[in-house]
């Protein structure tokens, strides 16, 4: 009799998650969920499902292309989301108690229909993090600050830099310019890194943006400077203003504060302008220092967003890191892995006789707070110890009739190999 067998795998875009991996995963989101509480971001969850008009209200058409959407049984148009701060957003201004400033962060799963590659795929793990009421310096600086110090605790002190922008500067500085639709220029700016200065050029003269306008765009681009040079930078561009100078002072006086909660490098980065409309202020992303990835993380303030959701005004300031560029930057710092051995005992039974025994000394070391794992596939006892050493635990327990008949255990130290028997209720009383 002939049998077909279909041969299942992961659509393309999508992963599958082993232990190996699923363990340092895990590690990497505590990590990040740590340093958030430590912050006083609270943490929320919204629904993987939402109305498309959602994104079309937000980010328009392009984003709308990119996602998974479909209309459901009722007829309305949804779709798995692709990005968080909307729902966020909803949430907030749903409830009308709460009170500001609130610091909230959630761990979404985000689909986009992209095309895969190093850094990308179709659906991550995304840390979200957000704060709305203030509207100064300092919230941008804790919320940037709160980012770097998640990669710090990561052990990536050094081997990232922050670099940072203000859209609010970018406009006037293009007004400047007498740029019409600074949107297109927004646009074609994003792409400063991506393209070649000729490239770039025509970018611009396709944008209606030509001449020394053009030329002065490209040079502001390509212009990188720290805090103390701020301001000799832009007026070797376009002339300062009173109110251009305020808006400087402001992102150099955020980059100071930023620089208080990492020794990593803050730069400001006239080619990072977020190209997505709704940013009103201070934009930033997170790069490795080898440039050999795309950005680690993104965001910026967002004042106007919550007013075109539901006419409420409330500052907000977010940003988002997905788990795919974080694990590569992790993976080449020698950052992945198992971490030290967890503080638990791998039961080994030296026979079927004290499998009651077994299953009693896992129920109590569980019950105070240690973690137990009984070997129950009947296999010889050198097999079990074979998988102590490999569960990732700091010792084992052996259990034969001798243990059972004097109500003793044998203790395996996992990292010396060392042997010692003790009474169960010794036991017991030392964990």
């Amino acid at each position: 009799m002939n049998v077909f067998t279909m041969k299942f795998e992961s659509l393309r875009g999508f992963r599958d998650i082993y232990p190996e991996d699923a363990e340092p995963r895990e590690n990497m989101f505590n990590t990040a969920k740590r340093v958030a509480h430590s912050f006083g971001f609270q943490i929320i969850d919204f629904p993987s499902l939402e109305p498309l008009d959602l994104y079309r209200i937000k980010s328009g058409d392009e984003l709308v292309s990119q996602t998974f959407s479909f209309v459901d049984k009722g007829g309305r148009e949804v779709t798995m989301i692709p990005e968080a701060t909307p729902s966020v957003v909803r949430m907030l201004t749903s409830k009308k108690d709460l009170q500001k400033p609130v610091r909230w962060f959630s761990l979404p799963k985000i689909w986009r229909y992209e095309e895969p590659q190093s850094g990308r795929l179709r659906e991550h793990v995304q840390f979200n993090a957000d704060l709305f009421g203030p509207d100064t310096p300092d919230a941008d600086a804790e919320l940037i600050g709160m980012a770097a110090t998640i990669l710090d605790s990561l052990g990536l002190s050094g081997n990232y830099e922050i670099r940072m922008n203000h859209r609010g500067i970018m406009e006037k500085i293009l007004k400047s310019m007498d740029v019409q639709d600074t949107s297109r220029a927004f646009s074609v700016i994003d792409r400063f890194r991506k393209l070649g200065r000729d490239e770039f050029i025509g970018a611009l003269d396709a944008a209606g943006i030509s001449g020394k306008s053009a030329e002065l765009i490209s040079k502001l681009a390509a212009t990188r400077v720290e805090s103390v040079y701020l301001k000799q930078a832009i007026s070797e561009i376009v002339p300062l203003t009173e109110s251009l100078s305020d808006d400087l002072d402001r992102v150099a006086k955020t980059m100071e504060m930023i620089s208080l909660f990492t020794d990593s490098m803050v730069v400001i980065d006239f080619s990072v302008v977020r190209g997505l409309s709704y940013y009103t202020g201070i934009v930033f992303e997170a790069f490795d220092v080898k440039g050999e990835l795309r950005s680690i993380l993104g965001g910026g303030r967002y004042n106007g967003l919550s007013t075109l959701l539901s006419g409420q005004e409330i500052p907000a300031v977010g940003f988002g890191m997905g788990d795919v560029v974080l694990e590569l930057l992790l993976r080449r710092n020698g950052l992945w892995g198992r971490q030290a051995a967890i503080d638990g005992y791998y039961i080994c039974m030296a026979s079927d006789a004290v499998e009651m025994y077994s299953m009693r000394v896992a129920a109590e070391v569980r019950k105070r707070g240690k973690t137990a794992v009984r070997d129950s596939g009947g296999r010889k006892l050198a097999a079990q110890l074979r998988a102590a050493s490999s569960a990732g635990l700091t010792k084992s327990i052996i259990i034969g009739t001798r243990e059972m008949e004097t109500e003793s255990l044998t203790i395996k130290d996992m990292s010396s190999g060392k042997q010692s028997t003790i009474s169960y209720s010794d036991f017991m009383d030392t964990i």
